[in-house]
């Protein structure tokens, strides 16, 4: 019996040496929903990351109160539910900032928006997403 439990550890050493560590083909169809799910959330999270920022540069639209409460839920839904709890403390304030921002558009700061800008760009960055093109007050 103990030369089975040694010859089963090093069949599964050679295994995941071999890059192989993945034999059942249910775990394999996980790995591949888990890659799908994340590419889906990376759409999900720049699309709605667009829209807030046009709200940010569009400086006499006054947006409606459908698309604040969308956005505020959205960023809600991103501070509690899809950041790492180790991070949620010291980005909270972040969350809060920006939903407040929102909230007062069209009447704010040109330096509102450039920090506006600035927590976006912060946001991608903690949620390991980088845009394609860089992130402009212009």
């Amino acid at each position: 019996m103990t030369e089975l439990k040694i010859s089963d550890i090093k069949e599964r050493v050679g295994q995941e040496a071999n890059g192989t560590a993945i034999r059942d083909l249910r775990e394999r169809h996980f790995a591949l929903e888990e890659q799908l799910l994340g590419q889906l959330f990376k759409g999900f999270f720049n699309n709605k990351m667009t829209v807030l920022i046009f709200l940010i540069q569009a400086k006499q639209h006054k947006p409606e109160a459908r698309a604040v409460n969308g956005m505020c839920c959205f960023l809600d839904d991103l501070c509690h539910h899809m950041l790492a709890d180790s991070k949620q403390k010291r980005f909270r304030r972040v969350f809060v900032w920006l939903k407040r921002f929102v909230q007062k558009l069209p009447n704010v700061k040109v330096s509102q928006r450039g920090r506006a800008l600035d927590f976006v760009r912060a946001l991608y960055e903690v949620f390991g997403i980088y845009p394609k093109s860089e992130i402009t007050g212009a």
